[in-house]
C-alpha cells in the first residue's frame, strides 16, 4: 500500500517499528527537550550586579536580572531589535522548528524532512548561546566590582541543550537509513 493512503498514525508506527532502541530514545529525548526549552526561556537565567567603591562606601550602580526573552525584549526597547532576533532565530525558533520537524517526520516519513532536519541542524545554536551566557557570567565573576548569579533559568535551558545534543546523536543513524531508501 502506497504511503500516500497510510493514516499517520499507521506511519508513525511503521517508523517506531523500524527504528532501534536507540532511535526510539531519540524521538523521546526531542519531545522531553520541549518541557526544557520553555523554562530556559522565560526564566530568568542570570543577575548581574555592578557596585562601585567611593570613600569606603560600597555602592550598587546596576543590578539585573534577566530571562532570555526579557533580555530580547530589552534588546528591541534599546533599538537593537536585530540583535533580538538573531537571539531569538537562533534560540528559539530554530530549535522548535528542527524540533517539530523530527516528530513530523517521524508520523510522516520523507526524505526530504531529513534533510532538511540536516541542514537546520547546523543552525540550532542554543548550546553556543549558553557558552556565550558562561562566558560573560564567568567574566563578571573575575571582575571586582561586578558579581554574578545563574539561575533557574541557566539550568532549564542547558538541559534542553544536552538532551536536543543527545537526541540528535540518537536519531543520526536512523535519519541516515531513511536517507538512503
Amino acid at each position: 500500500m502506497p504511503n500516500v493512503l497510510l493514516k499517520p498514525w499507521q506511519l508513525a508506527t511503521a517508523s517506531w517499528q523500524q527504528a532501534n532502541g536507540l532511535q526510539r530514545i531519540g524521538l523521546m529525548l526531542t519531545v522531553l527537550s520541549f518541557f526544557f526549552l520553555y523554562p530556559g526561556v522565560t526564566e530568568p537565567i542570570m543577575t548581574i550586579k555592578a557596585s562601585i567603591n567611593m570613600f569606603g562606601l560600597k555602592s550598587t550602580i546596576f543590578e539585573e536580572t534577566r530571562s532570555i526573552w526579557q533580555t530580547v525584549l530589552s534588546l528591541k526597547e534599546a533599538g537593537y531589535a536585530e540583535v533580538g532576533f538573531m537571539v531569538v532565530t537562533f534560540s528559539i525558533i530554530i530549535p522548535v522548528t528542527k524540533g517539530l520537524l523530527i516528530i513530523w517526520t517521524w508520523l510522516s516519513p520523507a526524505r526530504w524532512r531529513w534533510q532538511l532536519i540536516s541542514v537546520i541542524s547546523k543552525w540550532s545554536m542554543a548550546d553556543v548561546f549558553v557558552v556565550a551566557i558562561l562566558v560573560a557570567f564567568f567574566t563578571a565573576k573575575a571582575t571586582a566590582d561586578l558579581q554574578s548569579a545563574l539561575h533557574d533559568g541557566f539550568y532549564w535551558f542547558l538541559a534542553y541543550c544536552f538532551l536536543s545534543i543527545i537526541s540528535g546523536q540518537c536519531l543520526a543513524g536512523y535519519a541516515d537509513q531513511q536517507l538512503k531508501k
